[in-house]
């Protein structure tokens, strides 16, 4: 199976610093690169970060996971990229790979201990009452409605 390109890959430039750029003409990745801080380098098909000596690595991973989430396929520096993956080849060792692999999920990964931390309660709340007391519900039915009397 041929792999596909990445629309985005983003990586370090020596004198822009953080950079990115689209394996295709596409006007919407192009605005979407806009919207994540990149803006296109005059004379070049490559975007910079807007403010490159501001946290460039912090915001440029900040921009590689936001691509991701808007289902881009983007390629980045290892220093950008916060999901970092390893590509399984059919070479020698494939097993041991597997095997270190599946020995290092022991270890909850960032994705697992960011969903326990949004489901968590807060230590705040764990000891305060509730503030509402339970709603009794109670069906009556209502009274006949009087009926109109005609007068001639």
């Amino acid at each position: 199976m041929a792999e596909t390109r990445p629309h985005i890959t983003v990586g370090h430039h020596d004198q822009y610093g953080v950079v990115a750029a689209t394996s295709h003409d596409n006007h919407v990745a192009e605005h979407i690169l806009r919207l994540v801080g990149f803006e296109r380098l005059p004379g070049s098909t490559l975007y910079g970060l807007t403010d490159p000596h501001r946290d460039p690595v912090r915001r440029g991973a900040q921009a590689v996971q936001s691509l991701r989430a808007a289902q881009y396929r983007v390629n980045a520096d290892v220093a950008y990229d916060l999901q970092p993956h390893t590509r399984l080849g059919t070479g020698r060792g494939l097993l041991e790979r597997l095997e270190k692999r599946s020995a290092s999920t022991v270890t909850p990964s960032a994705e697992q201990r960011r969903s326990q931390a949004a489901t968590a309660i807060s230590p705040a709340r764990a000891g305060a009452p509730s503030a509402r007391p339970a709603a009794a519900i109670e069906y009556r039915p209502a009274p006949a409605a009087p009926q109109p009397v005609r007068s001639r």
